[in-house]
């Protein structure tokens, strides 16, 4: 007789029955708000695929989950030929739908579908029905000839970017995963993936060395090999300059999966930032200005990996804000909420 091994972890059972939506033979994560419009986008796809393969490592969720969600991802990629996804998904009339305007792609989302794609073909193989490196594979090809610039070997915001003269050189501080990067070129052999995985550490070392608390902006300027920060209102908010709501992910994304002793001498800087405040707020300046009066597990999560993975540095601050984050209900926030849950699956993947 087969036994169900399953193991329960309340705070994934929580986050699932709260953003993950049947439709169809597959299944979506719910960026929108919980009593809106149901909202699916790329980067919520990819932060549940990761999430679910990240839980079923540790037999708290199951591939028929993770292949739920990878099947509403095929079923809203970009074209038969190009296999980044739709960015954006709205439920009308019954239908998960993509206008023409959001039949482009965001770099970060299809990222972490390519990633947690090979996670799964460690964890499970690909001889079933999916093939997931030959998926991640395909994913990963449309990134390097849609999102790769070869002007400054850094990648586009999307797609849409490439062509439009208004943006082609500004680039998403939160894009550059050098481990990604590294893992990439290792499983395809593209050395595009190597280039990517320098100049990112470059830059991010730059950016890093212009603010004495080791912060980043959301969005920055590359232009004549010239880096220049971003300004209010650039693409998305007055904060696009600041260490905002995008920034805020730098730190488990130079954590996560990696020793690599730049990427840590780069969270260091943050976190002796971090530790000396009586509260994490939601975004700062590059000078180190809180930018609200509030705090975020959006902001509070990614932190809290970072310090877990240097914890012998930072005792007592990593084991106050590591304690919060485990211990923190889920508020209805599908982003913070989303960061909160990958944070704890990390720490738990890292024991």
């Amino acid at each position: 007789m087969k036994v169900n091994c399953r193991k329960t972890n309340p705070i994934y059972e929580s986050w699932h029955e709260l953003y993950v939506v049947k439709y169809c033979d597959g299944a979506y994560v719910n960026s929108g708000t919980l009593d809106q419009k149901k909202i699916a986008i790329s980067e919520s796809q990819g932060y549940g695929m990761l999430i679910t393969v990240l839980a079923a490592s540790k037999q708290e969720a199951n591939q028929k989950e993770f292949d739920a969600l990878l099947d509403y991802y095929k079923q809203h990629t970009i074209s038969d030929i190009n296999h980044l996804m739709a960015w954006k998904q709205v439920y009308t009339s019954g239908e998960m739908l993509t206008d023409t305007a959001n039949n482009t792609n965001a770099t970060d989302g299809d990222l972490d579908i390519a990633y947690a794609l090979l996670k799964a073909d460690k964890l499970w193989g690909s001889q079933g029905n999916h093939n997931y490196r030959g998926i991640a594979n395909d994913l990963m090809r449309d990134l390097l000839n849609y999102n790769y610039s070869v002007h400054n070997q850094l990648l586009y915001l999307g797609c849409w970017a490439k062509n439009d003269k208004r943006y082609q050189s500004l680039v998403r501080t939160s894009d550059l995963i050098p481990t990604y990067f590294k893992i990439f070129f290792e499983e395809s052999h593209d050395e595009r993936w190597q280039f990517l995985y320098n100049q990112s550490i470059d830059t991010l070392k730059l950016l890093s060395d212009r603010s004495l608390a080791g912060l980043f902006p959301d969005f920055f300027w590359i232009k004549d090999g010239q880096i220049i920060n971003a300004k209010s209102d650039t693409l998305e908010s007055d904060n696009d300059g600041d260490y905002g709501w995008n920034a805020n992910r730098i730190p488990f994304r130079l954590a996560y999966n990696t020793n690599n002793n730049e990427l840590m001498k780069l969270n260091n800087k943050l976190l002796r930032f971090f530790e000396q405040k009586n509260r994490l707020t939601a975004g700062y300046d590059l000078s180190g200005r809180p930018l609200n009066d509030y705090t975020s597990m959006a902001f509070t999560a990614p932190i809290a990996v970072a310090v877990n993975q240097q914890k012998n540095g930072f005792n007592t601050f990593a084991e106050k804000i590591v304690q919060q984050v485990k211990t923190t209900p889920l508020t209805g926030n599908y982003y913070a909420d989303t960061l909160q849950m990958l944070a704890i699956l990390i720490f738990d993947n890292a024991q």
